[in-house]
């Protein structure tokens, strides 16, 4: 969901959510060396920061430039001056840094509970933000229905149209709300191949050493 109550939140549970989807990838590494896990760990720290950086932060960025007072939920009038102002627009900077940061202690977490054994504990952990953070995005109604300036939101929201009645900002909606969401299931699906490719390999049956003994030198 493309809004600012919501981003970091979602950037830490799509951290969280890939070190809990490729755990038992995870328990493999470490049973084989410190330079497995550490690969395995990288590999999926970097799943995590290239969703915020191609996916999560330009959707966001782009409806904080169009429609500010929106992508905000209407929470301070500051937002419709971000353009120009050097000051508000370092907003957009620490805003992306956020982005960064939850993701990156979003998997960091993952990885260390997972290694602890706490798998069901991260689990219970990023759903529960990802829940709340949506909770408080439809608890801001009619903030994320209605389309228009801060000042015009505290003066009569009714009177602001729905933001399906923009068909602009609707389609660009659905695209971004596409871009920041199929790439979660990609992700996820990626790693749980790894895991089956993990569980097939262990699963796979000892080939017999050919008579005379295997290695043996003729």
């Amino acid at each position: 969901m493309p809004v600012v109550l919501t981003d970091v939140q979602i950037a830490f549970a799509a951290g969280a959510l890939f070190a809990d989807a490729g755990a038992p990838v995870i328990e493999a590494a470490r049973r084989r060396s410190e330079a497995s896990l550490a690969a395995v760990y990288h590999r999926h720290l970097l799943r995590s920061l290239v969703y915020a950086a191609f996916f999560l932060g330009p959707g966001a960025t782009v409806f904080m430039l169009a429609y500010p007072a929106w992508e905000t939920q209407y929470i301070s009038p500051i937002f419709d001056r971000l353009p120009g102002r050097p000051d508000y627009a370092a907003f957009y900077g620490l805003f992306l840094m956020g982005l960064f940061a939850g993701g990156w202690f979003g998997n960091w977490l993952g990885f260390r509970w997972v290694l602890r054994g706490w798998r069901k504990r991260l689990r219970a952990l990023y759903v529960a933000v990802a829940g709340l953070s949506f909770a408080v995005f439809f608890a801001r109604y009619p903030a994320p229905a209605r389309l228009g300036s801060y000042a015009a939101f505290r003066a009569d929201p009714d009177a602001l149209p729905w933001v399906t009645e923009d068909r602009t900002f609707f389609v660009t909606f659905l695209i971004l709300l596409a871009l920041t969401g199929l790439p979660i299931l990609v992700t996820f699906l990626l790693t749980r191949r790894e895991v089956g490719e993990l569980r097939r390999g262990s699963t796979r049956p000892t080939e017999a050493a050919p008579a005379g003994g295997a290695g043996e030198r003729r």
